[in-house]
């Protein structure tokens, strides 16, 4: 469809965003030199009069830009934040990079990504980056279905397998932790009640969250650790965070309630 053709309101709008910057940066500088003129150049009112005018051109556009900035700031807030899996520890290393005590609890079911791509990344001592390289001190929590659920519910756990050897080098890690970085800790911690929630808490603040689920997979009913879109919510945000933050540490709590034991 065409265009509509603009008329002069709408052209001269149009040309006035496009220069009203560069009418600032002409107005401030005509500003600086009226101000320096020799007294008797010109008649006191008149100096005085032009001075006031272009003051207030200068400070309508600026505040114009102020409210253009805040309302970019507002509608960045009020827009969900959702990252893809893979970005989880890019996001998570960008919160973490300049605290000096960093606390993360981790729920999953098997654990093939969260600690792998993630949690194992940040604790790679070889990595300029990693928490231990910089030596952050930390208390890193995770929560993992109990290997001993998959044995007893085959059907519904099978997919999660794998739980059992990521369980054993998570036992690993950690005590490799306690060997090089003693004022830190990595628990690991088992459940048999399956969570909805699953993701990361990061300093009680930051949350990175999805869901499991039941979908009909080749007739049967099968069970989905989540799925590749995280949503992202912190105590402060406009999407009721505080209160999902909430839920989700009540999980936690219950599963280290629940536990017989944690490493």
């Amino acid at each position: 469809m065409a265009q509509g053709k603009l008329t002069l309101t709408d052209r001269l709008i149009e040309g006035y965003e496009v220069a009203k910057k560069p009418i600032a940066y002409i107005v401030m500088l005509a500003a600086l030199l009226l101000h320096s003129l020799p007294p008797d150049l010109l008649p006191a009112n008149v100096a005085e009069l032009s001075y006031s005018v272009l003051l207030v051109v200068l400070a309508l556009i600026l505040m114009q830009i102020m409210f253009e900035i805040y309302e970019k700031v507002v509608k960045s807030q009020k827009q969900m934040n959702i990252i893809y899996s893979n970005e989880l520890h890019t996001k998570i290393s960008e919160i973490v990079s300049n605290e000096r005590v960093v606390t993360i609890k981790y729920l999953g079911v098997a654990g093939r990504h969260g600690w792998t791509s993630v949690l194992e990344k940040l604790l790679n001592e070889n990595d300029p980056d990693s928490l231990i390289a910089n030596r952050t001190q930390f208390q890193i929590d995770i929560a993992l279905l109990d290997p001993n659920e998959c044995k007893t519910n085959e059907r519904i756990y099978r997919r999660f397998q794998s739980v059992s050897s990521i369980s054993e080098t998570v036992k690993f890690t950690a005590k490799h932790v306690a060997e090089i970085a003693p004022e830190s800790e990595l628990r690991l911690h088992f459940y048999s009640h399956m969570p909805n929630m699953l993701g990361f808490l990061i300093n009680d603040n930051y949350l990175f969250v999805t869901y499991a689920y039941w979908e009909y997979l080749q007739g049967e009913l099968t069970l989905r650790a989540g799925g590749t879109d995280y949503f992202v919510y912190d105590k402060n945000d406009d999407f009721g965070g505080q209160d999902i933050i909430k839920r989700f540490s009540g999980w936690y709590d219950f599963i280290l309630e629940s536990e017989e034991g944690a490493l």
